[in-house]
């Protein structure tokens, strides 16, 4: 397939059809991710004309001088308007409220940054087409290379059907690609309170060593929890950061998947934390998962001689800056050239639950 060809009817991104089609913008959801979408609105010289959310939620607020409703009302209200989705989820109960909502009024889920910056726009697009072209090549099978055209037109276009079109499950990952077998040894990156350990634990079996790695305090104590609670024998928890050298690194805890190195998260409780390359704890590994919340790509640095060396299996989380489809891939290549390149999308909106997977090549 040609790269350059699956784009040809895509003729202006999101932001510039908003500007264009002239009609009421409403959200659908508050929050960091709505604050985003506003920033660049207004930003563009285009601002929202009210935001409205699910039934149960509306209660008397008041979110950037509007009272939040609901759709009815809003509908009501404004009749024919636009509705950006500013929320994410993997609910289906939700995500089939969202797809009700599409089929009464135009609807869109705009792609902004969890961390950093940098849209995803027309002009971002061209600007690193051969960049995100030269991943494309290397992707190993066509179910990688549509979720990967596919999660780039809903980054384009905000339109969510593509990435409906291209999910896949959790399980069909770990059969046709992960394959994990034991014993091993298995390094996670962002533990969270153990549920990616026994995730893979399920698959691969209780017999392997398990080093993992979860920064934030409140999710640490539950990961600690799940070390001494579970079977598996081998198992060490470490309250550290995955960076790209040892440093103390100044944290914002939500208490979830999003605690993080950066100040985006406004109201967020400030900690320090020591931040280590995975190079200086861990001698070897066979599968390595990275899902460290904006700084993927200073573990993936951090952990440039077990890459190199050992070629363990990675999976790495694709979505957290806009930069990742072709910064993550450039690096893991640039450390080891031995190995296939997968791309997956699991049921999300936005486009989150993003991941490459890197195998070592099989001999020929």
């Amino acid at each position: 397939m040609d790269f350059r060809k699956e784009f040809e009817n895509i003729k202006c991104d999101l932001w510039q059809h908003l500007k264009e089609c002239k009609k009421p913008i409403v959200l659908y959801g508050m929050g960091d991710g709505a604050d985003k979408i506003i920033a660049e609105l207004e930003k563009r010289g285009m601002e929202i004309s009210g935001v409205f959310a699910s039934d149960g939620f509306v209660r008397e607020k008041i979110f950037h001088g509007h009272k939040v409703e609901t759709f009815a009302s809003a509908k009501h209200r404004l009749s024919d308007m636009v509705v950006l989705v500013a929320f994410g989820t993997k609910i289906d109960e939700v995500i089939e409220n969202v797809r009700i909502i599409s089929a009464e009024c135009e609807l869109y889920a705009p792609d902004v940054p969890v961390f950093g910056g940098g849209i995803f726009d027309m002009l971002y697009f061209e600007e690193n087409f051969f960049r995100l072209e030269s991943v494309y090549n290397k992707l190993c099978d066509n179910t990688s290379k549509k979720a990967f055209t596919n999660s780039i037109k809903y980054r384009l276009t905000g339109n969510i059907e593509y990435l409906f079109q291209c999910e896949t499950t959790v399980d069909e990952s770990y059969k046709n690609i992960l394959k994990p077998k034991s014993p091993c040894i298995y390094v996670d990156i962002g533990a969270y309170n153990g549920d990616t350990v026994r995730e893979f634990t399920s698959y691969s079996g209780n017999g392997i060593k398990v080093i993992a790695f979860e920064p934030d305090a409140r999710n640490y104590r539950k990961l600690e929890k799940y070390a001494a609670e579970c079977d598996i024998s081998d198992i060490t928890v470490h309250n550290l950061a995955a960076w790209d050298k040892h440093e103390t690194l100044t944290f914002y805890s939500r208490s979830g998947r999003n605690s993080a190195n950066t100040t985006s998260h406004v109201g967020a409780k400030a900690t320090e934390i020591q931040a280590v390359d995975i190079d200086s704890i861990v001698e070897k590994a066979d599968y390595i998962k990275i899902d460290a919340e904006g700084a993927d790509l200073n573990a993936v640095i951090g952990a440039k001689r077990v890459i190199s060396e050992h070629s363990p299996t990675v999976c790495i989380a694709a979505y957290h800056r806009t930069e990742d489809y072709f910064t993550i891939p450039e690096k893991v290549m640039e450390l080891n050239e031995k190995y296939d390149i997968f791309f997956r999308h699991f049921r999300h909106i936005p486009c989150w639950d993003t991941n490459f997977y890197f195998r070592k090549r099989a001999q020929k």
